[in-house]
């Protein structure tokens, strides 16, 4: 059976722009990768949240959304990829105080899965049909598909 969490943040809307326009989009946070494998996506087993989620996180200084987005494919799955494809924001809000933030969403195909390794943060990934009883997912991840297939 799969249960949805909400940690903290409550999904408001997907907006479609492009990725020159995102910077009227205040306060752009971490981003995401949506990677796509023969039909089917590519999750990680977050051990600290005990869910599944996509490959996601915060940037860092130096970095432009598109670069987090990459760095976080890799060092959450192993999953080297050059190249995303910018689909648009996720717009969520902090349910503990209200505070807005924008999550740049990015895409890719792979044909195939890279060697992954257990690291501190995921303990495990898979390729997820959208179906398929997985268990714990995030309820803000689960929206991100009704936009990015």
């Amino acid at each position: 059976m799969n249960i949805s969490k909400n940690n903290g943040f409550e999904f408001l809307d997907f907006i479609k722009i492009s990725e020159e326009e995102m910077s009227i989009y205040k306060p752009i946070a971490g981003s995401f990768a949506v990677i796509n494998c023969t039909g089917r996506y590519l999750m990680c087993y977050n051990s600290w949240r005990k869910q599944w989620e996509l490959p996601a996180g915060q940037r860092e200084a130096h970095e432009t959304s598109k670069e987090c987005a990459i760095r976080e494919l890799y060092e959450e799955t192993g999953q080297i990829v050059h190249d995303l494809d910018f689909k648009g924001l996720i717009k969520v809000k902090n349910l503990s105080n209200g505070n807005v933030k924008y999550n740049p969403i990015y895409f890719s195909s792979i044909d195939e899965l890279q060697p992954f390794q257990e690291n501190n943060e995921t303990s495990e990934i898979k390729l997820w049909d959208l179906k398929e009883k997985i268990g714990v997912l995030d309820e803000v991840d689960i929206k991100v598909f009704d936009y990015v297939r």
